[in-house]
């Protein structure tokens, strides 16, 4: 996008030194408060954890939608890899039913882990969007671990394997792909780490679903924004350098081993114009609660806003604070 319409895009959220907006909870949305606005180029939804929804021009595309929101920690609050799959097809079948738009045309999958992947063979197999095709990419140990989980033989035909350096055109928008990294725990180790080079045995624990190579993406609309969908808190900044999103989604969970994160992330992008947090609430609190926004940590909007400012003091970079199942959309304005 040009700089005039990455001009437009930072006036149309509110142009300025760097902000914070926070939201606050929020139930699940009428049908009405779904449907994109008329003239709005570009629809964001935040579904949890890594997920978002993406609307514009009658289409839309999933990232690393996981909606089961299942238990996942031992006794001492860590990540336990042991833990059964608990998957909540209830809970996916409501914020499908009443918080997206519609059947998507494309689903995005950063990497193999359970709160990434798990829901998207329960998604690619609802009878709802079987009219619908649904192409798929992810990298080659996430389309093994799809195969395994049952996905349907017609959906397995349109994953499409990707890797860094892939740029897709479909119609009306384009995805570029970009080699990413998984974040890192206190001690420099990652959550189920591993790859499979083939269709392994159904998963049963969570940690049968393991990483994989993670991934980013970046959508383009033609005529409109650019957005960068990230889903960890690492980031390979060779890898990105000169990609210029016009909004970028920004995993925000546990980056301490991290040197530089997210400064780095911010150089190697040129300090786009609007910034979105993610991956930073509980994971676990059903979606819709009354209690919804509570479960975000506001630490990881005011550690962008902080990195925003440190990199361009005042130069316009917008922080938002998502809220759960809420639509923010991106109108475009005609170009001075």
């Amino acid at each position: 996008m040009s700089q005039s319409r990455r001009s437009v895009l930072q006036g149309a959220l509110g142009a300025g030194a760097a902000g914070l907006l926070v939201g606050g909870a929020a139930p699940l949305p009428t049908a009405d408060a779904r449907r994109v606005p008329k003239g709005t180029a570009l629809g964001l939804r935040w579904l949890g954890v890594a997920g978002w929804e993406l609307s514009f021009a009658g289409r839309s595309v999933l990232f690393d939608p996981y909606l089961s929101r299942m238990p996942y920690a031992d006794g001492d609050g860590a990540l336990d890899p042991a833990l059964p799959l608990r998957l909540d097809p209830e809970a996916v079948e409501h914020v499908v039913e009443e918080g997206l738009t519609g059947a998507p045309d494309l689903i995005l999958i950063s990497h193999g882990h359970f709160d990434h992947l798990a829901d998207v063979p329960h998604l690619l197999s609802r009878p709802g969007w079987g009219g619908r095709r649904i192409r798929t990419l992810c990298d080659t140990t996430s389309r093994h671990l799809l195969g395994a989980m049952g996905t349907p033989a017609h959906r397995m035909a349109d994953v499409v394997a990707v890797s860094g350096g892939d740029h897709l055109q479909f119609d009306g928008y384009s995805v570029e792909v970009f080699r990413s990294l998984h974040s890192r725990q206190q001690d420099f180790t990652s959550f189920a780490p591993g790859t499979r080079d083939s269709v392994p045995a159904r998963p049963r624990t969570l940690g049968d679903l393991v990483e994989g190579q993670t991934l980013a993406f970046q959508v383009s609309v033609e005529g409109g924004p650019s957005v960068l969908l990230t889903g960890t808190s690492n980031v390979a900044e060779r890898e990105l350098a000169g990609a210029r999103p016009d909004v970028a989604v920004i995993g925000m969970s546990g980056h301490a081993a991290v040197h530089g994160y997210p400064d780095r992330l911010l150089s190697a992008l040129g300090s786009p114009p609007v910034l979105l947090p993610c991956h930073h609430d509980d994971m676990v609190t059903p979606l819709g609660d009354s209690g919804i926004s509570r479960t975000a940590s506001p630490d990881a909007a005011t550690a962008l806003m902080q990195a925003a400012e440190r990199r361009k003091p005042g130069g316009g970079t917008r922080v938002l604070a998502p809220r759960h199942l809420e639509l923010l959309d991106v109108t475009e304005l005609p170009e001075s």
